[in-house]
């Protein structure tokens, strides 16, 4: 049976809303496309009144999994495209900007799993390392990357985007950066491989955070890049 995940989607309109009267009706719709054809694409319609603001909110249920999210307002030619992912019967917030006309297309490798607060409570971030950086050894400066993360109250999503600086690197190391009560760093790596292949749809990692693993941190070095095992179920 297919769990199904609550989705409450902020939704920022392009500029061509702007011109737009207070009193308008703008029909969205949102198409969900699946990795595999377990699944037929889902559509969401809704109808969205222009108001005074630009953000507007929308909610509806997904099946759990990986999606390719394409966003539509074609009277005003609004748009977007994202990879989102949904855990079962876990609520799932996404903030999402529209663009006026042909959106870019992204290639994200995502990360996603269940997490208590008491992980979440120290807005936990990610990193990527040179390749050189070893094992229970110092770490140097982090390498720019773009990351971006979204946390829900057990969960947490993040979306890792290449560029073309990290891509000449070869393979790098990605890690998960958690703040001390001192202001210094844990870094724990993250066993995905990166730059990653792009085969059209984006690859996700899943991986779960226990109290334990927090409490478990509090004895370890700081600015050491800690490689303890870590279980990680992949798909496309």
């Amino acid at each position: 049976m297919v769990g199904f995940a609550h989705v409450v989607l902020h939704l920022t309109l392009c500029q061509a809303a702007a011109n737009l009267p207070a009193s308008a009706s703008i029909p969205v719709q949102i198409r969900l496309h699946f990795a595999t054809n377990r699944l037929q694409p889902a559509d969401q319609n809704f109808t969205i009144k222009r108001g005074e603001a630009m953000q507007h909110t929308v909610e509806f249920d997904a099946p759990r999994g990986t999606v390719r999210a394409v966003i539509s307002a074609p009277s005003i030619n609004c748009n977007a495209i994202d990879y989102w992912a949904f855990l079962s019967e876990q609520n799932r917030t996404i903030a999402e900007t529209l663009v006026d006309g042909v959106p870019p297309e992204p290639h994200p490798l995502l990360m996603f799993g269940l997490a208590p607060q008491s992980f979440l409570y120290l807005n936990p971030t990610y990193v990527i390392f040179d390749k050189s950086t070893a094992c229970n050894a110092q770490v140097g400066d982090p390498i720019p990357a773009n990351f971006r993360v979204e946390d829900d109250d057990s969960s947490f999503y993040v979306w890792l985007n290449s560029d073309p600086d990290i891509d000449a690197r070869g393979t790098v190391v990605v890690a998960l950066q958690i703040a001390t009560p001192t202001g210094e760093y844990h870094y724990i790596r993250l066993k995905v491989p990166f730059p990653h292949r792009w085969d059209g749809f984006a690859y996700s990692y899943t991986y779960n955070v226990k109290d334990d693993d927090v409490q478990w941190l509090a004895g370890q070095p700081v600015d050491t890049l800690l490689c303890p095992k870590m279980f990680m179920t992949s798909g496309g």
